[in-house]
């Protein structure tokens, strides 16, 4: 079928033809890059949900709202000794014909309904024939409320739904906890942070909570270093899947303080009903809370940021925290003071981009990368061509001539550029394509030096080497470069580690059948592509041989990238293994970049 993917040079739309693949290779689909696979692997789960419909007794009509694959819905034609109808509604067509193509492999097509729209859209009478005498539903995400559970529960029970229909779940828990975390306070308040590094740059303008995101962030609260518990876990609010749900609710909830500290952070998590008994159930705890699930990627918990530098806790003391939640989210507060908003703007810091930001280490180098770029001789101009703001700030806070700073940002709107000039007011903004450049943009005279971090917002959250595009524009950019322009960074490294990683694995395998994060380095750091960024962007492949150090069962390749400005900046993607190997001695691998399409491929010698 097609589908479409943002170009990794380019950062266009295109459309591509993608197939249902073979057995070898290793290579990964978008079901594979996606939460699919880890849910569908996540056997905790797949029991408690299979326990609880086997408990619910014979139905005529069961309803499956958000079927995915149709693994609620196989489970229930099962439970039900195939003699029930059942109705599933998918909104998603790649899921929707992957669904039709799982239920004819199982010979339900005639047993189980599938229909390519929402819940919402449903009409009884026109889609379905009668309404449903059982739900089946599993639209959650890590906070619960973010796929449309209300609305879907409430709509469902209101026009889809006979009086007094089972569901599976029956109902939802969410629990807090108070936590203090330096790690977590320097991920989010940079003006705090900059405060204490001192070092001249400013990212953080006066109003910068307005832009940054005071949403809900899922996280594996496990591996956070260094985190103390300050009170006990509370119950924040319940969700019932057995009836239409309010809208909106309020709880106020005394919270006892068992250590004086300062609280930084709540962190949330839910525990699933999935039986009326009560006797099956599934939870998203942390491993400190005693019946927290296996590890698994696709459901975290949810940490809250207190504004600022937090709030004082004092030993055996009580707090008021109110819990809010209308259909979509949810909102603490803590005597009196909000927990999480929503931008006030239009553009949203991220906060992977603030804790880039407020990375000492990080602002030192490029700092000094760009302070030696502009003055090593007499420069005309200077381009800084990404999203970054490291870049811009760093080359308006050097002393710099006559060079006229200028800058292109393609994933900047309007708020966006705001906050670039909250930052940056010196900095003269280039509102063009950086294919529509011409000589005219710069006066009729060259561009001398060329700066990124490189960071573009499209891949915040995408395989580290999407960031060459920076390659692919200053390859389009040649013909307004001078003769021997600087370009910062100057160098890109694909550096690789072989890894066991059993979990990581496990999550995103090719499933066969459906029914704390365990990893270790099997060899040394490896180099595997590097990137020449003073001159034009090219096809590549590389060949590794390392030895292992550490022999046992390898999984994948974790993947970095390292910058050369000066040193050195990583950001991690992960390789999987189709099916694991046994490092003994040696690992060979080969490599390739692909300058058409940006792509990186690993393949294991064999």
């Amino acid at each position: 079928m097609l589908q479409q993917r943002v170009n990794a040079l380019t950062g266009e739309s295109e459309w591509i033809l993608v197939g249902d693949g073979g057995d070898g290779g290793d290579a990964s689909d978008p079901l594979a890059e996606s939460s699919y696979l880890d849910m569908l692997n996540d056997r905790a789960r797949n029991r408690a949900f299979s326990s609880a419909i086997a408990k619910l007794g014979r139905h005529g009509h069961v309803l499956d709202i958000g079927a995915g694959t149709g693994l609620l819905s196989l489970m229930a034609w099962r439970a039900m000794e195939e003699q029930c109808q059942v109705t599933a509604c998918e909104s998603f067509l790649p899921m929707y014909k992957l669904a039709r193509k799982v239920c004819r492999d199982n010979g339900t097509m005639g047993a189980i309904k599938l229909l390519h729209m929402g819940s919402d859209e449903i009409k009884v009478g026109v889609d379905i024939s009668s309404k449903a005498d059982a739900l089946v539903c599993e639209i959650l995400d890590s906070e619960l409320l973010g796929e449309g559970i209300i609305p879907s529960l409430r709509h469902a029970h209101e026009h889809l739904l006979r009086p007094n229909a089972a569901t599976v779940p029956y109902r939802a828990t969410v629990y807090a906890q108070l936590v203090e975390s330096d790690f977590l306070w320097r991920l989010h308040d940079l003006q705090g942070v900059e405060d204490r590094l001192q070092d001249g740059l400013a990212f953080a303008p006066n109003d910068f909570y307005s832009y940054f995101k005071h949403r809900q962030h899922a996280f594996r609260v496990d591996e956070i270093p260094g985190m103390k518990l300050l009170s006990e876990p509370f119950e924040a609010f319940v969700l019932d899947f057995y009836r239409a749900p309010d809208v909106r609710g309020e709880f106020n909830q005394a919270v006892h303080v068992n250590f004086s500290g300062t609280a930084h952070a709540i962190v949330s998590w839910w525990v699933l009903q999935l039986d009326k008994d009560g006797l099956v159930c599934y939870s998203t705890a942390p491993r400190w809370i005693r019946g927290a699930s296996e590890w698994c990627d696709h459901w975290k918990q949810c940490v809250w940021f207190l504004p600022g530098q937090g709030v004082s806790v004092e030993e055996q003391s009580e707090l008021r925290v109110v819990v809010s939640h209308d259909e979509a989210s949810v909102r603490y507060d803590i005597n009196g003071g909000v927990c999480c908003n929503s931008s006030a703007s239009g553009f949203e810091l991220s906060l992977q981009r603030c804790r880039m930001l407020g990375d000492g280490s990080r602002r030192s180098i490029i700092q000094s990368a760009i302070q030696k770029a502009l003055g090593e001789r007499e420069l005309g101009n200077c381009l800084i061509r990404d999203d970054g703001l490291m870049s811009a700030v760093c080359a308006l806070s050097t002393p710099h001539g006559s060079c006229h700073v200028a800058g292109l940002f393609p994933g900047c709107r309007r708020d966006g550029l705001k906050y670039l000039e909250s930052v940056a007011s010196k900095l003269s903004t280039i509102h063009k394509d950086v294919k529509h450049l011409t000589g005219d943009d710069f006066k009729g005279h060259k561009v001398d030096v060329l700066l990124g971090e490189p960071y573009y917002a499209t891949y915040e959250h995408a395989l580290p080497w999407k960031q060459l595009r920076f390659w692919y524009e200053r390859t389009t950019l040649s013909p307004l470069l001078s003769e021997n322009p600087i370009i910062v960074p100057c160098f890109g490294i694909l550096y690789g580690m072989a890894c066991h990683l059993p979990d990581l694995w496990q999550s995103r395998c090719r499933l066969e059948e459906v029914d704390g994060f365990d990893h270790r380095s099997l060899t040394k750091p490896f180099s595997l592509l590097e990137f020449n960024m003073r001159e034009e962007i090219q096809s590549l492949s590389g060949f590794a041989k390392v030895s292992v150090v550490k022999t046992g069962l390898c999984h994948g390749v974790v993947l970095w990238m390292d910058w050369v400005m000066d040193p050195e900046n990583k950001d991690l993607g992960v390789m999987l293994f189709r099916k694991p190997l046994q490092a003994t001695e040696t690992l060979e691998l080969n490599a390739s970049f692909d300058s058409q399409t940006g792509e990186i491929s690993i393949t294991r010698v064999v």
